[in-house]
């Protein structure tokens, strides 16, 4: 019997109308973002309307004894101030094609560009404040600006920061940064204390973290003098809003997040300390949640932009790989709005036969950083502190 057979030409081949898109992640950075200056990042909206520049005032508490009795006149205590200098850049993107191809195509060319420009304006300010965790502070404007494909981070990347700019970041923030389990890893030169950091013994743990928490707590009082100001920011803890419990939010990697998880003491605070559900545990325990833990008043946080956009490949002791975990009180990030994300369009494209469809936003992201007061209008690398956040480096090995 001859069957007949289709000619390729003549079978049906059907196309869906609904695209399917590659995942995109919501911004974890949202809950801690506000207009407050007690927020971990503060969102500043100065810019809108108009200007080139903001500076954010940085203002220590008073430390001084007092007089008491004695003669007030001539002793009044100065206020140390800075102001942070932060700039804004803009980032713009657009999608275009023709009639003849919209006519054409199986799915509508137009809406499925204007998903992902709204897509795309999210992933590059959520992916800025991650590259913003690990910059290194200036008081200068930032590099590239207005040039494509723009820069909308103060300061210096980490990427782009030479040895001397990580050394001088070091030696500036000696007492709020962490290479693994001991404060004794720090070393002025960065490569020596990174070089410190083993697969063993440095890996993310409670314990690494609450040795962050205790450096953040001891922050702005002198080690050799208990009691007296040394003339350092002090980072502040974060406050829910209507309560008094301190909290201390930190930002870390997957592979991080992954060893925090495997800690017997954290996974025993988990199992054990929480209070049992009275509905569905996979909707709150994160035993089956993921990507949040708390312990010991630090909210922990999985970002897994860090892994991908700030692992430091073979730094660490026998070459490994190291994560930067991130513990961020008040005022840790600055974001600068100059405009929101608006759509924008192409309005003469050869006689209307070419349409386009852009997104555009204006906005700066940098770490908050404060200068001694003596530094002045000159601080820039090596006298900046960073103002809310403390640096922890720890085992960032790859899964066998």
């Amino acid at each position: 019997m001859a069957l007949t057979s289709n000619h390729p030409n003549n079978e049906l081949v059907k196309f869906r109308t609904d695209v399917a898109y590659d995942f995109l992640r919501s911004s974890r950075f949202d809950p801690y973002m506000g207009a407050d200056s007690t927020s971990v990042i503060v969102r500043m909206a100065d810019l809108e309307a108009d200007g080139k520049e903001i500076r954010i005032p940085l203002v220590t508490q008073l430390s001084g004894a007092g007089v008491g009795a004695g003669t007030m006149r001539g002793n009044e205590e100065q206020i140390d101030s800075y102001g942070m200098p932060m700039w804004a850049d803009w980032a713009r993107n657009a999608v275009a094609n023709n009639r003849a191809v919209n006519k054409e195509s199986s799915f509508n060319v137009r809406s499925t560009a204007r998903a992902l420009l709204r897509g795309w304006s999210k992933r590059i300010v959520r992916d800025d404040l991650v590259d913003s965790l690990l910059s290194i502070p200036t008081s200068s404007i930032q590099a590239n600006r207005f040039l494509a494909p723009g820069n909308r981070i103060n300061g210096i990347t980490w990427s782009q920061a030479t040895a001397a700019n990580k050394n001088s970041w070091v030696t500036a923030n000696y007492d709020r940064v962490v290479f693994g389990s001991q404060m004794s890893n720090y070393s002025t030169t960065f490569a020596t204390a990174v070089a410190n950091v083993d697969s063993t013994n440095d890996k993310m743990t409670a314990a690494v973290g609450s040795l962050m928490k205790d450096a953040a707590k001891q922050t702005g009082v002198d080690p050799n003098n208990p009691g007296v100001y040394n003339g350092r920011p002090k980072i502040n803890p974060w406050m829910v809003e209507n309560t008094d419990q301190e909290w201390y939010v930190c930002f870390l990697g997957s592979r991080g997040f992954r060893d925090l998880k495997a800690d017997p003491v954290m996974y025993q605070a988990n199992r054990d300390a929480r209070s049992r559900e009275n509905g569905d545990p996979t909707k709150s325990n994160p035993i089956f949640t993921g990507g949040e833990l708390v312990y010991d008043g630090i909210i922990y946080k999985e970002i897994p932009e860090i892994t991908q956009r700030l692992l430091l490949k073979g730094v660490g002791a026998a070459s490994i790989d190291v994560e930067p975990v991130l513990l961020c009180g008040q005022g840790a990030l600055a974001y600068a709005m100059g405009q929101m994300p608006r759509p924008t369009s192409l309005e003469d494209g050869d006689y209307d036969f070419i349409t386009g469809l852009g997104i555009e936003a204006q906005y700066g992201v940098g770490k908050i950083a404060k200068a001694p007061l003596a530094a002045g209008s000159a601080a820039t690398v090596g006298t900046l502190v960073d103002w809310g956040m403390v640096t922890g480096f720890v085992s960032g090995v790859a899964n066998a």
